[in-house]
């Protein structure tokens, strides 16, 4: 279903319906409704588009597929038992314990670990 779409006159009155008066609410609902009905759409129309414009855009992840520093180190991790070096291995875990909470590795530590990954994954 394509959305038609909405007035951007009607966005821009959106943030006045937070008004503590009432009476400016109520006008504002007023002159958000002609300008749909300008358009030829309605209310609905507009929980629509909001709704569209609120889903992610993201692409989903393919599977098993690190997301974040944390996730990528994680991966290595757990994937590297056995096909790591000693030092591959000790770097790999002291990067699952810094980068928890969205940390983020350093330029050269970066860079290792993209490498360690791309040895597990065989590129």
């Amino acid at each position: 279903m394509t959305l038609q779409p909405i007035p951007a006159k009607a966005f821009a009155l959106i943030p006045r319906l937070a008004s503590d008066a009432d009476n400016e609410v109520v006008s504002t609902v007023r002159l958000i409704e002609r300008q749909l009905k300008a358009a030829g759409l309605d209310w609905h129309d507009l929980v629509a588009k909001l709704k569209s414009e609120a889903e992610p855009r993201r692409r989903p992840a393919p599977p098993d597929t690190p997301e974040s520093w944390g996730d990528l180190a994680k991966w290595c991790r757990d994937h590297g038992a056995g096909r790591l070096n000693i030092n591959e291995t000790k770097f790999v875990n002291d990067m699952c314990r810094r980068l928890i909470l969205g940390g983020a590795p350093t330029e050269k530590q970066a860079k290792w670990l993209r490498a360690i990954y791309a040895k597990l994954k065989g590129q």
